[in-house]
Order: structure tokens, then sequence, then C-alpha cells
């Protein structure tokens, strides 16, 4: 019988929330063709050449497309699906939704797929419909996850995680009982202190559940390691629980886990030992923090900034991690952020440029290949994360790639799916409705599907991507162009 087939289940601890289960009592046969999976000896998203030959800087795969090996992790290109909240979960089981949605990315050719931040126990969810790995029964959906993404020959992570003050929120998109949430146990650093009057006024952990929640960050390592996944990455940004620690703006504690950077560094350093202690130690772990709490405006306020990220930096590098994903912002809602295009690279430079040796990851308003190349041959990052472009396209790294002059590798099941015959140009924005339905107008199927020149009036076939797009879309289609960016 599999975990998750057991009996009811219960969690009593106190400090862990009362979230509780029954596994479903209904059998479903199950046939060993179902598991029969298409091999994939490239992994999409692959360089496999330019498009077009004739094109300056042609003879080389831009940087984006270059593969890396991080200890055993080896990534075809640079492109990481940064991990998003979903929402759609119930007591913190994955679900059909995670499989398509993780395993579209790997199909359609990201380099790696990091999974949304998934809490390590019940009360460190944001809210009742976050994703959970404080069980070793989520072992099997996640696992079921991880077995098809690598066999749709991607790689992919977890993002560990506690949403600390941020916790027992209503999900955006969904009913919840009133019973699931737990108002009586957010946790953070310092009681007293939420994040505006629209989240619970959290309580002080106590030394000992301190520890409690180091030892079950290690054991969602053991789980996520279990599960088959190439990575884990501890989330210490956006104002969650290890944020809340490392800034003295949420921290204010006066015991060893407060004060000095040391001190407000503590925390987060023993999750780190705890985790490198539970996962193969030939995987790598990625650690995910905010560079500044954008405060600095408030001169009278001490808080996070790029100087103590960078000296944090050197010092989870010596704990044991290899990748440092830089965000920012999210720890106080009093935060002013100018997101321009890459606003967050300056604070990726940083590190890279004075910590050598330590992967790091740049993430926010990156929204196109070339913009992510750049990044790359300025030596400003070693990969490059995306999480809302790819919401608006789920095969981002196939259109990076067209951008680039780059022939991509498709998944086996899609490479019909590639356009012959025409140099790929990225789409742009379409033209107005007007525009597209006299564009309709002029093109023609062509009469059969012979090599033979076309009837006068029709197109040679296949076309372009903007021709299939403008026949595709009603004449009363109308564009959210903030959406394009």
């Amino acid at each position: 019988m599999s975990p998750a087939a057991s009996s009811t289940k219960t969690l009593p601890h106190p400090t862990h929330g009362s979230v509780s289960y029954e596994a479903s009592k209904k059998t479903t046969p199950h046939f060993p063709q179902q598991d029969f999976r298409i091999s994939q000896p490239v992994a999409p998203g692959t360089y496999l050449g330019p498009i077009d030959a004739s094109k300056p800087g042609s003879d080389k795969a831009p940087l984006l497309f270059e593969p890396i090996q991080i200890k055993n992790l080896q990534l075809a290109n640079r492109i990481v699906v940064a991990p998003m909240c979903m929402y759609s979960s119930q007591d913190g089981f994955m679900t059909d939704f995670h499989l398509v949605h993780l395993g579209s990315y790997a199909m359609h050719g990201a380099g790696l797929v990091i999974a949304e931040a998934t809490a390590v126990e019940p009360r460190g969810r944001i809210s009742p419909s976050d994703t959970g790995i404080w069980s070793d029964d989520h072992i099997p959906a996640i696992k079921r996850v991880v077995d098809y993404v690598h066999a749709a020959g991607g790689k992919i992570g977890i993002q560990l995680a506690h949403a600390g003050r941020k916790a027992s929120t209503v999900p955006p998109y969904n009913t919840v009982d009133p019973e699931a949430f737990w108002k009586h146990d957010v946790v953070a650093p310092t009681g007293d202190l939420r994040w505006d009057d629209h989240h619970v006024n959290p309580r002080e952990l106590s030394v000992e559940e301190i520890q409690e929640v180091v030892a079950a960050f290690g054991a969602a390592a053991r789980r996520a390691d279990m599960a088959g996944m190439d990575t884990v990455e501890i989330h210490g940004a956006h104002g969650y629980l290890i944020n809340n620690f490392l800034s003295a703006v949420t921290n204010q504690r006066t015991d060893q886990y407060g004060g000095s950077f040391e001190n407000r560094a503590r925390f987060l350093m023993e999750i780190i030992r705890a985790v490198r202690a539970n996962f193969s130690n030939e995987k790598p772990i990625f650690l995910r923090v905010s560079a500044t709490d954008w405060l600095e405006w408030k001169e009278d306020t001490p808080s996070w900034d790029i100087e103590q990220t960078v000296e944090l930096a050197k010092l989870v590098k010596e704990a044991g991690v290899d990748v440092f994903h830089v965000s920012s912002g999210g720890n106080h809602v009093l935060q002013k952020i100018k997101p321009v295009p890459g606003y967050q690279v300056p604070f990726a430079e940083r590190v890279k440029h004075e910590v050598p040796g330590l992967v790091v990851v740049a993430v926010g308003a990156i929204t196109s290949g070339q913009q992510a190349n750049d990044i790359l041959v300025h030596e400003k990052a070693d990969l490059i994360a995306v999480a809302r472009g790819y919401l608006r396209d789920p095969g981002f790294a196939l259109t990076a790639a067209r951008e680039l002059n780059v022939k991509a590798k498709f998944s086996q099941q899609y490479e019909r799916g590639r356009i012959q015959g025409h140099v790929l140009q990225p789409s742009g924005l379409l033209p107005p409705a007007a525009g597209r339905s006299s564009l309709r107008s002029s093109l023609k199927a062509p009469a059969s599907s012979s090599s033979q020149g076309h009837a006068s009036g029709q197109v040679r076939w296949p076309m372009n991507l903007d021709q299939l797009a403008a026949i595709s879309l009603d004449d009363d289609s109308d564009l959210d162009h903030e959406g394009m960016f």
C-alpha cells in the first residue's frame, strides 16, 4: 500500500496546525502500458544550430542556449522557470494541475523548472491552497510530477518554504472553509509585527520552535530527494520566515537569533546545514533571497540591503549553497520599488562579481531572449529566471530561441510543429484587428499538400508565425498591451 493509500492522517503536533485527511477507498486498475513514455534522446531547448546561418554571429550558440553543469545537474540551456504560487492544492497535495503546469514547461524547452513555494509544515503555507512537503504522504504525487518532467527530457527542483507572518491568507481564486485557516498559529521571529492590516498578527517563535522549523526543512529536503528532485531551493525571500529573520526591520529579537548580522543569519545557516545533510550531496542547493527591503529611503529604519546580501552570499557559499537566486522586496509594506526592465539584475551582478565561484540567478522583469542573453554576455548572472513571462508564454524558451536565431530542440512529439521554409522572427505585437482581417482575407490555404507551386492568389505554405497568428484571432479580438510585457 502506498503512503497516499493509508488510513486517516492527522498531524497532532500543536505547532503544526490541524491538517487532517483520509485516503480514498477507491481502487483504480493500473496497467503497465500507462507508464509508456516516448524517449527524448536530446533535451527540449537544446541548441541545434542557427536558424539562418547567414546572419552575423550565427557560428556559435548565444550564451542563453549554452549548457551549464552545476554539480551533477546538467541543464540544456540557462533558462529557469522561477517558482510561482498556484494556490491549487488541498492539504498540500500536488494534483493533475501541477503535472500539466510544470510538465508543459519541460516539454517546451525550459532548462530547469522549479516548483512553487512548498511548505515544510502546514502553518508554513501562505494559504490553505498551497502545496506542502511536510509529510511522506506528499511524496507520491510529487514524484509523479518529477518522473513526468524527467521523461519529457527536463530537469526539476522544488522550493522549500515557510510563509512566516504572511501565512494563513485567503487564496486568490477559490473558496476555502474557514476552519482551514490557522490564524492562532501564524509565527514570526518577533511577535505583533504583521505585514499589514489584512494579515494576521503573528506570535513569536520560541527557540525550541525555531529548532523544530529547522528540522522541518531538513525533513522536507529528504522527501524532495526521495521524490527524485534534481535540486531544492530554500526560499529566503519576499517577506517569508527566513527573510523575516534576516532583516532587522522584522527581527527584533535579543537572543542568539537577533541583533547582529551573524545572529540574524543564524536561522538560515542552520536550515542550510539541515537541508544539505538530508539532500544528496552530488545535487546542488539553490537559495533565493531578497537583496533589499527597498527601505533605503527610510534612513532611520534598519533594514536588509545589498551590502548584507553580499556578505550573506559569502557565508552560504561556504555552508553548502551552490546557486544564489537574487530577487528583492516583499518584507515591508512601505517598500518603494521601481520595477523597470531588469530592475533586480544589478543586485545579481554585485553578488556575481564579489563572490567568485557562486552560480548566480538573475530574475525580475526579464521579458525577452535578447535581454536575457545580454545579461549573461555582460557577466551579470549565470542563469536567467522567468516567472510571469512563462504564464503568458509556456514556450518562452522556444520563443527566446527564435528571437536569437537559434534552432532549439523540440520534444519528439512536437517536432512537426517547427515552422519550415521561413527565417523566424519574434512575433511582437500583432497588427490591429482591421489589419488582421485584411491579412486573413489575403491568405488562402493550398488546394493540396503537393509540393508544386500554388495557384494564383495563394501564399506559399508553411506560413510564418505572424501570419498564422493573424488568422487565428477573431476580427473583434483585442490585445491587452500591458500583458505583453
